[in-house]
């Protein structure tokens, strides 16, 4: 068997020469553990895996290879295929609902699970496989797609009014180990120059750093008075990392301090952490930008969306700006309320939206709305998930939203 020459961003794996005879489900038993996005059968001898992201392709396509073949696999052959960059809706599902293939529906009374619950299912799409006691009721979908769907289905149908539904744990996702609970994530900076901005900061963080082709800050609070800045990453190994250089260089830094904060934050979740390795970041993109007075009116929009660190602004490109928020939740929250509710967000309209990201696998959302975008103040968002800021004592804990 052999690997044709990989896509620079191929998430995408084609299984060739399988047996007519196996069913997909018995195929997706066969295979080791990856991040799946989505399973297509396109012949009776052919089935194409969409993964969250190459890398994650490369490692599921280096295991397929190293481990033992299952016998119904023996023959297959396996290759990438190039794909379209993950839809920016479906990480957004991610990283904020946890959203997997799996779609669990649980009773909150004495009624049993409808009887119609796999045919209502099945209209949303392809499903591996449905189990059932009465009680509670665990779908499989083919797809990440054809979960979001269904979960939305359910829950604004009046037939399941009184049953929870909720994403489950997929059984095949390679989920990222864990950190260990006293790996330390929080920074404080004190004793800070006067005048320092935020962006400045976070520029001189990241002037340390290589190029890790991911987002590494999940928020920073910056305390101006008190001089001191609480700064929360995402990995331990990029904190430890910024701390030594800190420490290490107090007399080029105009005497600024380091130290850890303690106790650690809440780990970083499952889900958020795959939709990062995606390329979700803090940055959000719009494009397509009518003139200046749109751009200064979604400026206006993004501020009431989350805490904005910086918008740089180039006079020769007043087409596009970029909207780093202080913290990763205000991003995926303001490309979720937006697309999801466009009429309350009339100076985004026929714009596109995305996640920076030096990976450039995030595919922009087109945002049209038919109101016009002179007059309107747009909404205020709900505040279902809003955004802990500490007290200058205590480090910048954000909880993953759930």
């Amino acid at each position: 068997m052999s690997v044709l020459q990989k896509h620079v961003l191929a998430r995408s794996v084609v299984f060739k020469q399988l047996l007519p005879s196996l069913e997909v489900k018995q195929i997706i038993s066969c295979f080791p553990h990856g991040r799946f996005h989505d399973i297509s059968p396109r012949s009776k001898d052919t089935l194409a895996i969409k993964f969250l992201d190459s890398r994650s392709a490369s490692r599921f396509t280096q295991k397929f290879l190293s481990l033992p073949r299952a016998p119904p696999l023996k023959d297959a052959t396996i290759e990438y295929e190039a794909s379209d960059p993950l839809p920016v809706e479906v990480l957004t599902k991610i990283g904020l609902r946890n959203a997997s293939r799996v779609i669990r529906v649980t009773s909150n009374n004495a009624k049993k699970i409808p009887g119609n619950l796999i045919h209502d299912v099945k209209e949303c799409g392809p499903i591996e496989s449905f189990e059932s006691d009465g009680k509670k009721a665990v779908i499989h979908f083919m797809s990440i797609d054809t979960a979001i769907k269904a979960l939305d289905v359910l829950r604004t149908s009046e037939g399941y009014a009184g049953y929870a539904v909720y994403y489950g744990f997929d059984k095949k996702c390679d989920t990222p180990p864990s950190y260990p609970a006293n790996s330390q994530t929080d920074l404080i900076l004190t004793d800070l120059p006067k005048g320092t901005t935020t962006s400045e900061l976070l520029r001189r963080i990241q002037s340390g750093l290589p190029d890790l082709k991911r987002e590494i800050i999940r928020s920073v609070v910056f305390d101006e008075p008190g001089a001191k800045a609480f700064i929360n990453f995402l990995e331990p190994s990029v904190a430890k990392i910024v701390f030594d250089s800190f420490d290490n260089a107090k007399t080029s830094t105009g005497g600024v301090s380091v130290s850890w904060s303690r106790p650690s934050p809440n780990p970083v979740s499952a889900s958020l952490r795959m939709a990062i390795s995606a390329g979700a970041s803090r940055t959000l993109i719009v494009s397509h930008l009518k003139d200046v007075q749109q751009l200064r009116r979604v400026l206006k929009t993004a501020k009431k969306l989350g805490t904005v660190v910086s918008h740089p602004y180039n006079p020769s490109n007043n087409k596009t700006v970029s909207i780093e928020f202080a913290d990763i939740f205000s991003t995926f929250r303001a490309i979720e309320r937006i697309a999801k509710d466009m009429d309350s967000y009339p100076d985004f309209s026929n714009t596109f939206i995305s996640f920076a990201t030096s990976t450039d696998t995030v595919r922009p959302i087109k945002i049209i709305c038919a109101k016009a975008t002179s007059t309107p103040e747009p909404q205020k968002p709900q505040t279902e998930e809003k955004q802990a800021t500490p007290a200058p004592e205590t480090s910048s804990i954000v909880s993953d939203a759930s």
